[in-house]
C-alpha cells in the first residue's frame, strides 16, 4: 500500500516472471506461484470510534523457467497453471500456508532476503477473509490489449461465479490509451463490476484500491473505509496537493530551524518534517532541498562579509570551497543552482 517513494521500483526487470531454478526455489518464491508483499494495519475513524483493519497483500504471477520457458512445477499429471482454469484454481485455493516463505520487494532480494528486511509469510493466513484485485495495464492498445481484455473478462467471471469480492484496477492510467480505457470501462459497465483507475508511479488511488476491496469484504462491520471510487482526475489533483504541501512544510521547517550553513544533514534526519517529506518525495529529493537551503545560507554569509563584499570571484571560490568540504552535499552539487 505504497510504503514510500523510495520503495517504488520502476525497473521492470526487478519484477519479472522469468526466473532461474535457484530463484524459484529460494525462500522468497518458495516454489509457489505467489508473491507475499507484506502487511499493514490501518485505523479508520467513524462516528467517534476507531476500527483497525489488518491487510496481508499477495500477488499471483505465473513463474516461468528461464531455460525451458515453461511454468515451474507443471507436469502431465497436473492441470497447467498456464490455463485460466488452472490459474484460477491456484488463486482461489483454500490453503495459503507456506511455512518458510519470505516477503518480496524486488528482484534483488530473491536470493538474499535478510539484507532487505524481508519478513516471514504469516501462518494461518488462509483463514483470513479475502478480497481480490484484478489488475489490467491500459498503457497500450491493439491486439495485445485486446487479449488482455478478454482474459480480464474471463477472470472476473470466475470470481463473480464463485461470489468472491473483487474490483478491477486499470493501472498505468497516467500513460493510458483512451481507446483501451474506454473498452475496459464498457466491460465494467456491461458486467457490473467496480473499476478504479490507478497510477502506482504517481501514487494515485493506490491505497483506495485496498480500502474499497476491504469495504466489500467487511461490509458495514467497519465504518470509515473508502467505499466510492474517486475520479482519476480528482485523485491525481489531491496527490499533487499532498506532495506540494509536504515540500512546502519541509522548506518552512528549514527556514525556521536551520539558520546557519554549518548545520549537518544528520542533525535533522530524525525530525518528523524530514521523515514526512522523504516518505513522499524520496531521500534524494529531500536531501537536495536541504542542500539548496544551506548553500543559500552560506552564499548569504559570504556575500555579507565586508572583506569580500565587492569581490565576486573570491566569493565564488569561498562558496565552492564550502561545498567541497561538505561531503553530505556532494551528491547534490550539480542541482544546487536550481
Amino acid at each position: 500500500m505504497y510504503p514510500g517513494y523510495d520503495d517504488y521500483q520502476q525497473d521492470h526487470r526487478s519484477h519479472c516472471s522469468l526466473l532461474a531454478l535457484h530463484e524459484f526455489e529460494s525462500d522468497v518464491i518458495h516454489k509457489d506461484h505467489c508473491l507475499y508483499w507484506g502487511s499493514t494495519t490501518r485505523t479508520y475513524d467513524a462516528k467517534g470510534s476507531s476500527e483497525k483493519v489488518h491487510f496481508e497483500v499477495l500477488e499471483y504471477p505465473v513463474f516461468y523457467e528461464d531455460v525451458t520457458d515453461q511454468p515451474f512445477g507443471i507436469n502431465s499429471s497436473k492441470k497447467s497453471i498456464r490455463s485460466l482454469d488452472g490459474y484460477m484454481k491456484t488463486v482461489l485455493a483454500s490453503t495459503l500456508d507456506s511455512p518458510g516463505k519470505m516477503s518480496y520487494k524486488n528482484r534483488d532480494l530473491i536470493c538474499s532476503p535478510q539484507e532487505y528486511g524481508s519478513v516471514a509469510f504469516p501462518l494461518g493466513i488462509g483463514k483470513h477473509r479475502r478480497g481480490y484485485v484484478v489488475v489490467i495495464d491500459v498503457s497500450d492498445n491493439g491486439p495485445t490489449f485486446e487479449n488482455r481484455l478478454r482474459l480480464t473478462e474471463k477472470m472476473v467471471a470466475h470470481l463473480a461465479s464463485r461470489k468472491q469480492k473483487f474490483i478491477c484496477a486499470a493501472t498505468k492510467r497516467d500513460e493510458s490509451f483512451a481507446t483501451s480505457l474506454e473498452k475496459l470501462s464498457e466491460l465494467a459497465q456491461r458486467n457490473k463490476f467496480t473499476l478504479i483507475e490507478v497510477s502506482a508511479k504517481s501514487n494515485v488511488n493506490v491505497s483506495e484500491v485496498f480500502e474499497i476491496v476491504a469495504a466489500k469484504v467487511l461490509g458495514k462491520s467497519v465504518q470509515g473505509l473508502q467505499t466510492h471510487v474517486p475520479p482519476y482526475s480528482d485523485a491525481a489533483q489531491k496527490t499533487l496537493s499532498i506532495l506540494d504541501n509536504a515540500r512546502q512544510a519541509f522548506r518552512t521547517y528549514l527556514q525556521k530551524r536551520v539558520t546557519v550553513a554549518s548545520e549537518l544533514l544528520k542533525a535533522i534526519e530524525h525530525t518528523e518534517e524530514y521523515k514526512a517529506c522523504m516518505h513522499l518525495h524520496g531521500k534524494f529529493e529531500t536531501d537536495k532541498m536541504f542542500a539548496q537551503h544551506v548553500l543559500t545560507l552560506r552564499n548569504d554569509e559570504v556575500s555579507t562579509s565586508a572583506n569580500v563584499l565587492d569581490k565576486v570571484k573570491i566569493r565564488q571560490q569561498l562558496l565552492e570551497a564550502y561545498v567541497a568540504g561538505r561531503t553530505d552535499l556532494s551528491p547534490y552539487t550539480k542541482y544546487l543552482k536550481e
